[in-house]
Protein backbone atom coordinates (compact mmCIF):
# COMPACT_ATOMS: atom_id res chain seq x y z
CA UNK A 1 0.00 0.00 0.00
CA UNK A 2 1.42 3.38 -0.98
CA UNK A 3 1.62 6.38 1.33
CA UNK A 4 -1.08 8.15 -0.68
CA UNK A 5 -3.41 5.21 -0.15
CA UNK A 6 -2.76 5.33 3.59
CA UNK A 7 -3.54 9.05 3.57
CA UNK A 8 -6.72 8.37 1.59
CA UNK A 9 -7.82 5.83 4.20
CA UNK A 10 -7.09 8.38 6.92
CA UNK A 11 -9.19 10.96 5.08
CA UNK A 12 -11.97 8.40 4.71
CA UNK A 13 -12.01 7.77 8.45
CA UNK A 14 -11.82 11.50 9.21
CA UNK A 15 -14.73 12.10 6.81
CA UNK A 16 -16.75 9.44 8.60
CA UNK A 17 -16.16 11.05 12.01
CA UNK A 18 -16.83 14.58 10.71
CA UNK A 19 -19.99 13.48 8.93
CA UNK A 20 -21.29 11.77 12.04
CA UNK A 21 -20.52 14.85 14.13
CA UNK A 22 -22.39 17.10 11.71
CA UNK A 23 -25.41 14.80 11.70
CA UNK A 24 -25.44 14.72 15.50
CA UNK A 25 -25.07 18.52 15.66
CA UNK A 26 -21.78 18.28 17.53
CA UNK A 27 -20.11 21.14 15.78
CA UNK A 28 -18.23 22.84 18.57
CA UNK A 29 -16.52 21.58 21.67
CA UNK A 30 -16.76 24.39 24.18
CA UNK A 31 -18.12 24.61 27.67
CA UNK A 32 -21.06 26.82 28.18
CA UNK A 33 -20.31 29.21 31.04
CA UNK A 34 -22.26 32.34 30.35
CA UNK A 35 -22.43 33.91 26.94
CA UNK A 36 -19.73 33.07 24.43
CA UNK A 37 -19.37 34.02 20.83
CA UNK A 38 -20.10 31.11 18.53
CA UNK A 39 -16.97 29.82 16.89
CA UNK A 40 -18.19 29.00 13.40
CA UNK A 41 -14.77 28.36 11.91
CA UNK A 42 -14.51 24.82 13.23
CA UNK A 43 -18.03 24.06 11.97
CA UNK A 44 -17.34 25.59 8.57
CA UNK A 45 -14.03 23.76 8.19
CA UNK A 46 -15.64 20.45 9.08
CA UNK A 47 -18.49 21.07 6.64
CA UNK A 48 -16.09 21.96 3.82
CA UNK A 49 -14.02 18.82 4.50
CA UNK A 50 -17.13 16.65 4.35
CA UNK A 51 -18.41 18.25 1.14
CA UNK A 52 -15.01 18.02 -0.58
CA UNK A 53 -14.61 14.39 0.38
CA UNK A 54 -18.17 13.62 -0.78
CA UNK A 55 -17.30 15.07 -4.18
CA UNK A 56 -14.12 12.98 -4.39
CA UNK A 57 -15.88 9.81 -3.30
CA UNK A 58 -18.64 10.48 -5.82
CA UNK A 59 -16.14 10.22 -8.67
CA UNK A 60 -15.55 6.53 -7.92
CA UNK A 61 -17.78 3.81 -9.28
CA UNK A 62 -20.69 2.74 -7.13
CA UNK A 63 -19.09 -0.64 -6.50
CA UNK A 64 -15.82 0.95 -5.34
CA UNK A 65 -17.67 3.38 -3.08
CA UNK A 66 -19.63 0.56 -1.49
CA UNK A 67 -16.55 -1.56 -0.82
CA UNK A 68 -14.60 1.35 0.68
CA UNK A 69 -17.47 2.41 2.92
CA UNK A 70 -18.18 -1.10 4.13
CA UNK A 71 -14.53 -1.89 4.87
CA UNK A 72 -13.33 1.40 6.31
CA UNK A 73 -16.39 3.22 7.63
CA UNK A 74 -18.51 0.28 8.74
CA UNK A 75 -15.42 -1.84 9.58
CA UNK A 76 -16.89 -4.98 8.06
CA UNK A 77 -14.59 -7.94 7.35
CA UNK A 78 -14.14 -8.87 3.70
CA UNK A 79 -16.23 -12.03 4.09
CA UNK A 80 -19.18 -9.93 5.28
CA UNK A 81 -18.66 -7.49 2.40
CA UNK A 82 -18.83 -10.44 0.00
CA UNK A 83 -22.15 -11.53 1.48
CA UNK A 84 -23.58 -8.03 1.23
CA UNK A 85 -22.44 -7.55 -2.38
CA UNK A 86 -23.24 -11.14 -3.39
CA UNK A 87 -19.80 -11.71 -4.87
CA UNK A 88 -16.66 -13.74 -4.20
CA UNK A 89 -13.86 -12.89 -1.79
CA UNK A 90 -11.52 -12.75 -4.76
CA UNK A 91 -13.56 -10.00 -6.42
CA UNK A 92 -13.55 -7.89 -3.26
CA UNK A 93 -9.80 -8.43 -2.89
CA UNK A 94 -9.39 -6.98 -6.41
CA UNK A 95 -11.83 -4.10 -5.98
CA UNK A 96 -10.49 -2.86 -2.63
CA UNK A 97 -6.92 -1.95 -3.68
CA UNK A 98 -8.18 -0.46 -6.95
CA UNK A 99 -10.69 1.66 -5.06
CA UNK A 100 -8.05 2.84 -2.57
CA UNK A 101 -5.75 3.79 -5.43
CA UNK A 102 -8.45 5.66 -7.33
CA UNK A 103 -9.56 7.47 -4.18
CA UNK A 104 -5.96 8.49 -3.44
CA UNK A 105 -5.52 9.77 -7.01
CA UNK A 106 -8.79 11.70 -6.87
CA UNK A 107 -7.99 13.25 -3.50
CA UNK A 108 -4.53 14.17 -4.74
CA UNK A 109 -5.96 15.84 -7.86
CA UNK A 110 -8.39 17.82 -5.73
CA UNK A 111 -5.52 18.73 -3.36
CA UNK A 112 -7.36 17.27 -0.35
CA UNK A 113 -4.78 14.61 0.50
Amino acid sequence: MTSNEVLAITRLRQWSVDRLALRASRTTEYRRTGWQARNTRSFDARLVRVIDFDRALGQLSEEEQTVLLLVYRERQPQEEVCKILHCSVRKVSYILPRARKRLAETLDKMDIL
